[in-house]
């Protein structure tokens, strides 16, 4: 694949204190170029046990510059990073994690990401994910 540019923007607005409702307002912008992407849902079934794990699918990603997972259901699952064999963080319904780089750093890098299922949903859900690295 050749290289492209993947962006993203988080944008906050909240109340500083002492001053109108949500007239503050901070946004931040972090582009990296990325030779591969993988992008897609895995779904969770009712007949998914609790400690049931799924690996997020990461290609041929070594590293990953912007990652977003998002959670879709309606139980918290648990996220595990690079290879970690216990929960790192428990994400919860609509939540959202990101890590957004411009470039993968020289230690620490992101290079596996998986989800654990904490409770059995009642019907089928899923999470979403997007991986750009190189």
């Amino acid at each position: 694949m050749a290289a492209t540019i993947a962006t993203v923007t988080l944008s906050v607005q909240y109340t500083p204190p002492s001053a109108p409702a949500n007239s503050g307002n901070v946004s931040y912008q972090v582009s990296a170029n990325c030779q591969a992407q993988n992008v897609g849902q895995i779904d969770i079934n009712p007949s998914d046990a609790p400690a049931t794990l799924f690996v997020i699918p990461f290609g041929s990603i070594n590293a990953a510059k912007i990652f977003v997972l998002k959670n879709k259901g309606s139980v918290d699952i648990g996220v595990r990073l690079n290879g970690s064999v216990t929960d790192t963080f428990r994400l919860a319904p609509g939540g959202e994690y990101a890590y957004v780089m411009s470039a993968a750093p020289t230690a620490g890098t992101l290079t596996a990401v998986s989800v654990a299922v904490i409770t059995s949903p009642a019907q089928v859900e899923y999470v979403e994910y997007l991986c750009f690295g190189d």
